[in-house]
């Protein structure tokens, strides 16, 4: 485990994930309640403990636990945070907020696209509906020494937001922005179905207007260029849109899409990670795309 101070009062923790590190970000907000933004999956969930600990929060210490979006690499954990802290309670999308208190339909969704590997997060368990705090956009939230917006942005998820300190100029953005990765300085899409680019551009704009000056990302890390970033990462959504859509009207298959999509999308050239990998998670992304200009398609000829 890694705690990085961004700034003063601000952390990140680096859980690992099966021994892995830089899988995915846990965000802390130091003060009362202390914020602390996607605790991860169960199988984390001890260490980002640990971690708060380290931090000087104690279990006995009142904590809003952020929820950028309810899928389980970022929340499957939450039910096991707020048995260790009595006095934590979530904050959530209301749209996620059900799932949270029954996740069988979102554990049965998640099985669909991953198969046993889900079972790799953990035990996945509902949490009271009285420890639920629903968020509304918008809204400000005093956290000890600063205030947060909540920031509703849909898109990688309908129940998706994010937590902009306004003070400090630091966003945590989820998924909103994509996934970064701190060595290369790159971006590239976090967009599985059901992805909704459309909503997603405009959530962008809405962060851009913020003009961060740091972006933290779930998956992983936090850039000072967060402007810059967050522009790329719209142009490239703009971009795979369009390639998808010519794609499908000349009933392309995803594998030829792809290869369009490497060929025209400079961003594709600061990708590090091993080739298998990120040709699995690019297919799997680029689904998101697909299945939404697909379904486009069929309510504009319906």
């Amino acid at each position: 485990m890694k705690i990085t101070e961004i700034e003063a009062g601000v952390y990140l923790i680096d859980a690992p994930y099966h021994g892995r590190l830089g899988v995915l970000g846990t965000y802390v907000v130091a003060g009362s309640p202390t914020l602390v933004v996607d605790p991860g999956p169960t199988e984390s969930i001890p260490e980002v403990i640990e971690g708060l600990k380290q931090l000087g929060i104690e279990k006995n210490s009142e904590l809003l636990v952020g929820s950028t979006h309810i899928h389980l690499d970022h929340t499957g954990g939450v039910w096991k945070i707020l048995e260790a802290f009595q006095k934590a309670k979530v904050h959530v999308h209301p749209r996620g907020s059900k799932h949270l208190i029954d996740p069988s339909v979102l554990e049965a969704s998640a099985r669909q696209f991953f198969g046993s590997r889900v079972d790799d997060y953990g035990e996945i368990r509902g949490v009271s509906a009285d420890r639920i705090v629903e968020s509304k956009d918008n809204e400000k939230l005093s956290i000890g020494f600063c205030q947060l917006e909540v920031i509703w942005t849909p898109g990688h998820a309908s129940h998706h937001q994010c937590y902009f300190l306004n003070e400090k100029g630091i966003l945590i953005a989820g998924d909103a922005a994509g996934f970064y990765s701190p060595l290369s300085g790159s971006v590239m899409p976090t967009t599985p179905p059901p992805f909704n680019p459309e909503k997603a551009i405009e959530s962008l704009d809405r962060l851009i207007s913020l003009s961060p000056k740091i972006v933290c990302y779930s998956h992983f890390g936090f850039s000072d260029r967060g402007i810059e970033k967050l522009r790329l990462y719209k142009e490239q959504i703009i971009l795979w849109s369009r390639i998808v859509e010519e794609g499908l009207e000349k009933d392309e298959n995803i594998e030829d899409i792809y290869a369009k999509i490497i060929l025209e999308d400079p961003l594709t050239k600061g990708w590090i990670e091993p080739s298998d990998r990120r040709e699995a998670a690019s297919l799997f992304n680029l689904q998101g795309f697909i299945e939404y200009f697909k379904w486009k398609k069929s309510k504009s000829t319906s």
